[in-house]
């Protein structure tokens, strides 16, 4: 075989070297997080005076902060480091786009029993780390509310709200619900962009509070998004929304995804727009690689809920919706799928 895949091509030779890499690149940011290198290179530092505050060998230090120059996320000059212009906004704590709760949280959900993964392949090998989370425990839901907040702000904003603003139907929405919003990120987002919207957010009762209080020290638009907590699998969705959006957030639907969809049609107004953003696995589920693998741990502890490309699109035509366009769009963690679904008659009936 000639192709890029066979394993005599210099591409896949030069990828499989390139691998040896990305997990010291990791640990590497990773330790700028935990040792506050980065929330103390806003300006320029000299290494050595930087090594000796944080109680470090400064000549180990230093290879460290070379390293972090050579992946290009500090500068250097006359030995004085400091984050780059592109990097300052999602490495410095004090940047509301700062990544490291969002980066952290994904690593421990993403990285856990990576050292274990043989193991895991032998038969009767129970699944790594399966306990479920104490539900009562309201760190537990702040933590996930801050990476989802760091995430939006981050990575997930620009890329939501280009779909939104695109639609047709845009300039004549006015009652937007978020389904399993995640955080206010979005809802402020589009209440700032249009005076005339209203923002529902629609999450568990334990986010509820975290959103809330962010939104309680938000500006003027906060004022036009309201919170609402419940599980959508059976509390009220409320009705006459003009667009009922719905971001990573439909695997936990129960008894299945087309009886939720179908209360989500019931839910919009005349004219109403529902619209999912979720990925689209193809070839048998071995594409796009940033989902296979990005979510292959959480797999193998038996949450592989990746939706296959189309399977959404089918959903929603059973569930009644009579028109749906769909497209791949392009997002920092990978290829997203939108699927657009509209009723002939309107929604908010069967």
């Amino acid at each position: 075989m000639d192709d890029a895949r066979s394993l005599s091509s210099p591409a896949v030779a030069a990828m499989l070297c390139e691998l040896l890499q990305g997990p010291i690149r990791w640990q590497l940011v990773a330790c700028g997080f935990e040792l506050g290198l980065f929330a103390r290179l806003e300006s320029p530092r000299d290494g050595a005076a930087l090594a000796t505050e944080l109680g470090l060998d400064p000549t180990r230090a230093t290879l460290v902060l070379d390293a972090l120059c050579a992946m290009g996320l500090l500068d250097k000059a006359g030995g004085r480091y400091a984050l780059t212009a592109a990097s300052a906004p999602y490495l410095h704590d004090a940047s509301p786009r700062c990544m490291r709760a969002m980066l952290l949280g994904m690593a421990r959900l993403r990285h856990q029993g990576l050292d274990r993964l043989a193991a895991l392949l032998r038969a009767g090998a129970a699944p790594a780390d399966t306990a479920m989370p104490d539900l009562t425990d309201p760190d537990y839901w702040a933590r996930g509310v801050a990476g989802l907040r760091a995430f939006h702000r981050a990575v997930g904003v620009e890329e939501m709200l280009a779909v939104i603003t695109a639609l047709p139907e845009w300039p004549r929405l006015r009652r937007v619900l978020d389904l399993g919003a995640g955080s206010e990120v979005l809802g402020l987002a589009l209440a700032e962009r249009a005076e005339r919207l209203r923002v529902i957010l629609f999450d568990l009762p334990g986010n509820i509070p975290h959103i809330s209080a962010a939104l309680a020290e938000a500006g003027p638009a906060a004022a036009r998004v309201e919170t609402r907590g419940g599980d959508y699998n059976h509390d009220a969705l409320g009705e006459g929304h003009d667009l009922v959006w719905s971001a990573m957030t439909l695997y936990y639907a129960a008894p299945d995804v087309v009886t939720l969809l179908r209360r989500v049609r019931r839910s919009l107004a005349p004219g109403g727009v529902f619209v999912s953003y979720h990925e689209g696995l193809e070839g048998a589920r071995t594409a796009p690689e940033a989902h296979v693998v990005g979510r292959l741990l959480p797999a193998l502890r038996g949450q592989d809920l990746s939706f296959d490309r189309g399977a959404l699109v089918e959903a929603l035509f059973a569930a009644g919706f009579d028109q749906v366009e769909s497209r791949c769009v392009p997002a920092a963690f990978g290829p997203m799928q939108v699927d657009i679904a509209r009723c002939r008659d309107g929604g908010g009936r069967d």
